[in-house]
This record gives C-alpha cells, sequence and structure tokens, in this order.
C-alpha cells in the first residue's frame, strides 16, 4: 500500500535545538532548524511567533524517510521570519503512524492548546487519506500494494472526494474558529503524485492516468474547503507533478519514493511561501 508511517511527535525548534521528541516510538525524531531562542508566543506581546504543524508523516520529516533532509515545515518557519521580521517557535506535531483524515478528526480536540495558541498553523492530512490508499479501494480488496484497478473509475474518484469534503469542512472550520479573531496565517498542502513513477512498470499509462484523476478529485474538494475555511491551499501537486499532474515526482521523492527528498521538501515550503505571509506581513 502506497501508504506514509507515522509515529506521535512534538518537537520544538528553538535556536540551538537539533532534535526533540515527545511521546514518540520512532528513535529518528523530525529533523528540526532552530528558529528562536525561549520566548513567549506573539500573541503574549513579544517579538516571537508559534507556528504549530499536524498531520500525517509528509510534514513529519523522519530521518529514517529522508535522511539528513530538512523539512518544509522547518524550510517554511524560515521564510515566515524573513517576511515577519519576528523569530517562529516550531511545535511540530505531525505523526508518523499511517494517520488519516478521520483519525485525526477523532483525535482534533488533543491539539485545542497548541492550535489555539498558534500563529501560524500548517496542516498535511491528505496522502494516506485518498481513497488509492484505503484498505479496500472503492469497496473491493487490495492486491498487494496495488488498487484493485478493474474496481477503480473516475466515478469512485469522484464519490470518495465528494464524501471527503465534510471532514475536511469539520477540520479547517474547527481549527479556524479556535484562532477567530486573532491574527493567524492558517495554510495546508494537499497531495503530491507518488504512484507515477514508482511501481517500476507494473503500472501501465491508463492506470497512472487515473492515479492522476484520482488525486486531482481529492485535492480540488480538499482545496475548496480549505479556501472556505480562511486556509491557504499550497498546490504541491501542481509543483511535483506539473499541470496535468502526470509527471513522475522524480528526485522530489526520497529513496521510498513516498515522503518529500530535500529538493522536495524545499519546494513545498517555496509553495507555501508563494501564498504570502498575510495577515502577519
Amino acid at each position: 500500500m502506497r501508504t506514509c508511517t507515522r509515529v506521535c511527535v512534538a518537537t520544538l525548534l528553538l535556536a540551538t535545538a537539533g532534535l526533540a521528541g515527545c511521546g514518540s516510538n520512532d528513535s529518528n525524531a523530525p529533523a528540526t532548524e532552530a528558529a528562536s531562542a525561549g520566548a513567549e508566543s506573539a500573541g503574549s506581546g513579544s517579538n516571537q511567533l508559534r507556528l504549530v504543524a499536524i498531520g500525517d508523516s509528509i510534514p513529519y520529516n523522519s530521518s529514517n524517510d529522508c535522511p539528513g533532509c530538512t523539512g518544509f515545515v522547518d524550510r517554511y518557519a524560515k521564510a515566515v521570519e524573513q517576511a515577519t521580521g519576528q523569530s517562529v517557535e516550531v511545535e511540530n506535531l505531525s505523526q508518523h503512524n499511517s494517520l488519516t483524515l478521520p483519525l485525526l478528526l477523532d483525535e482534533i480536540e488533543s491539539f485545542h492548546d497548541d492550535l489555539a495558541a498558534a500563529d501560524v498553523i500548517v496542516v498535511g492530512i491528505a496522502h494516506n487519506s485518498m481513497e488509492l490508499n484505503t484498505d479496500r479501494p472503492c469497496g473491493a480488496p487490495r492486491a498487494g500494494d496495488l488498487p484493485p484497478w478493474a474496481a477503480t473509475d473516475e466515478a469512485c474518484a469522484v464519490r470518495s472526494a465528494e464524501e471527503a469534503r465534510t471532514l475536511y469542512d469539520r477540520l479547517y472550520s474547527r481549527i479556524a474558529a479556535w484562532r477567530e479573531g486573532k491574527p493567524t496565517i492558517l495554510r495546508t498542502i494537499d497531495r503530491y503524485n507518488d504512484w507515477i513513477g514508482w511501481a517500476d512498470g507494473h503500472l501501465t499509462s491508463s492506470q497512472e492516468r487515473l492515479t492522476a484523476v484520482f488525486i486531482g478529485e481529492w485535492n480540488a474538494v480538499l482545496c475548496e474547503s480549505a479556501e472556505a475555511n480562511g486556509f491557504g491551499c499550497a498546490d504541491i501537486s501542481k509543483a511535483f507533478n506539473g499541470p496535468d499532474g502526470v509527471k513522475p515526482s522524480g528526485d522530489l521523492l526520497a529513496a521510498d519514493y513516498t515522503h518529500p527528498s530535500e529538493k522536495g521538501n524545499a519546494l513545498i515550503a517555496r509553495t507555501l511561501a508563494e501564498l504570502g505571509f498575510a495577515p502577519l506581513a
């Protein structure tokens, strides 16, 4: 199954910090860059901002997935620093445990205090949730690591994406409500295609195009929901896979051909930064 595995972590990025984790059974916590020395959040009147990231293992940046890589969450924090002139403390609460959208919703209240105090929020929850990554895509059992292609079609792509809309609305609206009336950068990312170019010829050209249809439908719903609830949606799908979604991700992915590489992390951070830094800058 083209899933990314994850384990719970909370990482604080401080000016002299290396790695820190909380409650994780992954010995390789996300690589973190220093954003600043400890201080109160900007909301308390200091010159420091607080960035909180939640989601699956795409924002997690395990050193097992991409050894020595600087994750896009840390890179984006640096871009926020440059744009605002304020230091940024980062708390990466993404998880390396095959987290899905429904599972994140089940536990979202546990993140209330962290998100309610954040000046910048980054959400990345798409990779394992999309229909082709489920246990029974389109209602049929998987064929090993591959979806049951005979059961997958455009109608299933549209239907499964529409079913996710309510869940995304619940997620984004809940987070936005916790920051209502406070200047906050709200950002999310869509899903790139790690199917095309992965299976060493096991996917036909028509199957590859079908994966692009599923991901395109999913991303459209994700971004529509995000934007309706005040989030900027970074289109990393187009950045990785081109306007038609069928370009292989190639060296933008790490050796596992699932998680972003150093180059991929840099591109995601740039795509987030291209959305601007309002209302903080």
